[in-house]
């Protein structure tokens, strides 16, 4: 086989034969966690330096050696193969623990091939090799949307490109930024910080008359200014946020200055970095996580809290110590007297809950909330507020709802034991009551500030 054959584009050959190629450099130790002086020579309390938490020398190494291996086995006549451990394979064995799945053995991508499938895949996955290769000897970011379109006849699709180069960095044993690989912008933020990034940049992400500002790069950032910052609320909606941050909401709000952020829904790899990034230089912030009261919202807060298992493999994205904001249960039971409401009395009893058309599962949860519930709503006259603010689940919610509380009973204790029962609680409620809520259920003619600053 030629070296033409091999490589899927031959006329980007810039770069020095892996032969010829200098050593990688030695970098410096992490900068410390340092507060630096301003021009008047005080220190300012808020600025502080992001410590580097790259391994992109051990990926370099890895690839070189990978290329090589097939350089050589090329001028030998043997056959390429390229070590790859589809996160797929892994996820989709629910027998498999924690320790086994990042134990299970790689999987060897070969060529030649015995099917067309697989040639086309080792294609694939050379090409990203060659072009995260590419990427971390010049030092530039490529994005995962650059990769399609690189030979978007070859990947097919998007989503073929995302889980191969997170299979490729989960066999590597490294993370996604590691390859210096990262996907396009996605997360908002809104506040009275500054970043101060490569090339002595500042953005500043609480101007007026803005309703938030695209996340930079996090390996641009190198200083954070936090101010007089003392929380950061992430908000699942962007219309919500966007409401806000229009509002100024993080200058004004009764609890002091903050930060708001969201990743539109749930939350991509940058966006959960960055909230690790600040947590880590400023422990003493308070983070908050405001969902809706609904399966997925669950669903996205526990994600920020204790990560995903597609990204096992990714280290510095968890947030375990952030507090769920809201919406539960509670926020949408009002302790209203008088009102054509739905009372106590037409909630589901311990004996209702036994004869609903519950699956077994969740019949079994019913009955074991069902006494709770109706203890609940009668010492507090709990209704359920009327003004369109609930709606049913439907199957697919149960479903998720059914999934998570499988996940809590059969995790690996990520989470503290009280958060898990937090969560295990309010997913029985919505099973139970057959009920669940958006954000704007708590906000009052689309303002929400006020249940904001008696939750703050």
């Amino acid at each position: 086989m030629s070296d033409r054959t091999l490589r899927p584009r031959p006329h980007r050959a810039s770069n020095p034969p892996l032969a010829k190629r200098r050593s990688p450099r030695t970098r410096p130790p992490s900068t410390p966690l340092v507060s630096l002086p301003s021009a008047s020579g005080t220190i300012p309390s808020g600025l502080v330096t992001i410590p580097s938490r790259h391994s992109r020398d051990g990926a370099l190494t890895q690839i070189e050696h990978m290329l090589e291996c097939m350089i050589d086995a090329m001028n030998n006549g043997s056959e390429l193969s390229i070590p790859y451990r589809s996160i797929r394979s892994t996820q989709g064995n629910p027998a498999l623990t924690p320790s086994q799945r990042e134990g299970h053995p790689n999987d060897m991508v070969r060529f030649p091939a015995q099917t067309l499938q697989e040639t086309r895949k080792f294609e694939a996955l050379f090409c990203i090799l060659e072009l995260a290769h590419e990427a971390l000897l010049s030092g530039k970011l490529i994005t995962l949307r650059n990769i399609y379109y690189q030979n978007m006849e070859l990947f097919g699709s998007q989503g073929v490109v995302n889980v191969m180069v997170d299979s490729l960095a989960s066999t590597l044993g490294v993370g996604r930024w590691d390859l210096n690989i990262v996907a396009t912008a996605k997360g908002l933020i809104s506040g009275p910080v500054e970043l101060l990034v490569q090339g002595c940049s500042i953005i500043h992400c609480g101007l007026p008359r803005t309703d938030g500002i695209l996340l930079p790069s996090i390996n641009s950032i190198e200083k954070i200014n936090f101010h007089s910052v003392k929380w950061v609320l992430v908000i699942e909606k962007e219309a919500t946020f966007r409401t806000l941050a229009a509002s100024q909401y993080h200058q004004t709000s009764k609890a002091g200055h903050g930060i708001l952020i969201t990743a539109k829904g749930y939350p991509d790899l940058a966006t959960r970095r960055f909230l690790n990034i600040l947590h880590s230089v400023r422990p003493q912030l308070h983070l908050f996580a405001l969902v809706d009261f609904d399966p997925h919202g669950i669903a996205i807060l526990r994600t920020y809290m204790s990560g995903s298992k597609r990204f096992g493999h990714e280290e510095n994205i968890t947030l375990p110590s952030m507090e769920w904001l809201g919406i539960r249960s509670r926020d949408i039971m009002t302790q209203a007297f008088g009102k054509p409401t739905q009372t106590a009395n037409s909630l589901p009893s311990s004996q209702e809950a036994r004869t609903r058309s519950y699956s077994e599962h969740e019949q079994q949860l019913a009955v074991e909330l069902a006494h709770d519930v109706d203890a609940h709503a009668t010492s507090h006259h709990g209704t359920l507020d009327p003004v369109n603010s609930t709606m049913a689940l439907t199957q697919t919610d149960r479903k998720k709802a059914v999934s998570i509380l499988n996940d809590i009973c059969t995790g690996d204790g990520t989470l503290g034991t009280a958060v898990s029962m937090d969560e295990k609680q309010e997913l029985q409620r919505m099973l139970v009551l057959n009920v669940k809520a958006d954000i704007q259920a708590v906000d009052h003619f689309g303002d929400i500030t006020s249940w904001l600053d008696e939750k703050l």
